[in-house]
This record gives structure tokens, C-alpha cells and sequence, in this order.
């Protein structure tokens, strides 16, 4: 009798039903499942796509930034190199005055014309203008009148020393 019962097409058709449903269930536990998951990964994709955007806007922050101290150091590197020419020139200046100091200070020493051009590397003219006008300062060349009027620089005669006349 059992051979019957498991032979009748009603257990056949019962058991295939059994099969199909448990089947269906695990399909739709399986659905279920995979529909969670789908759920979960679409709110990290939202959740990355948000970080995604804010990143970008920080990213043009940040590269806005970066042009506007670009044009800064620029800026700035165009004020350094012109305040260094500017030091060079100064520094050329004051190397043409100290030359003029010390070949100065060598006239009042005695120092001839050959060692004024030698020393401080003067020109022949400037040296001869050097030690003219240190010989008018020291009162031992006279200074020429600026009108050519050989008395202008006389006082008058009320005004002459006594020995003068």
C-alpha cells in the first residue's frame, strides 16, 4: 500500500506543488534579500554621488585659490625683481660715490692726478676737476669771478681791511 500511495499522481502532483512553493518561497526570500542589498547600495551610490559633488565645489574652492595666489606670487615676483634692479642701481650709485669719497680723501692726502686714475679709476678730466677744486676748498688756487669782473669779489672800499689800499 505504500508503493500505491506514492505511486497515486495526487501525492505526485502534491509533492511537485510542495516543490514549486517551497521554491517560490525561496525565490521571494531571495528577492527579498537582493531587493534589501539593491536598496543599501543605491543609498551608498546617493550617499558617494553627495560626497562626489561637495568634493568637486571644494575642488573649484580650492583651485580658485590657487589661481588667485598664482597671480599673487606673480605679483610679488615682479616686486622682487624690481627692487632688485632697483638694489643694483643704488648699489652702482653708491659705488661711483664712494669711489668719488675716496678719491677725495686721497686728493686731501696728497695723492697726484696718475694715482687718482689708477687708484679710483677716474678719468683723466675728473681727476684734474677733483684736484682743482680740493686746491680752491684748501685756499690754494683762487676761485675766478663768474662775470669776469676782476673786482667783484673785493669788498667795497669802506669795508677793506686797512692793509688794502
Amino acid at each position: 500500500m505504500a508503493e500505491a500511495f506514492f505511486q497515486s499522481p495526487a501525492v505526485w502532483i502534491g509533492g511537485a506543488v510542495l516543490v514549486v512553493l517551497l521554491l517560490l518561497l525561496m525565490q521571494w526570500r531571495t528577492k527579498s534579500v537582493l531587493q534589501k542589498q539593491q536598496d543599501h547600495q543605491r543609498l551608498q551610490l546617493r550617499s558617494v554621488e553627495k560626497e562626489l559633488q561637495k568634493a568637486n565645489k571644494q575642488l573649484l574652492e580650492v583651485r580658485s585659490v590657487v589661481v588667485g595666489l598664482g597671480q599673487r606670487v606673480t605679483e610679488q615676483q615682479d616686486i622682487i625683481q624690481h627692487l632688485n634692479e632697483r638694489i643694483v642701481e643704488l648699489e652702482q650709485a653708491d659705488t661711483d660715490g664712494r669711489l668719488y669719497t675716496r678719491a677725495s680723501k686721497m686728493v686731501q692726502l696728497g695723492a697726484d692726478i696718475n694715482e687718482l686714475i689708477e687708484e679710483c679709476e677716474l678719468p683723466k678730466a675728473e681727476a684734474e676737476l677733483m684736484l682743482s677744486l680740493q686746491k680752491k676748498i684748501a685756499g690754494k688756487e683762487k676761485v675766478p669771478p663768474l662775470s669776469g669782473h676782476p673786482n667783484e669779489f673785493e669788498p667795497p672800499r669802506a669795508q677793506r681791511p686797512k692793509g688794502r689800499r
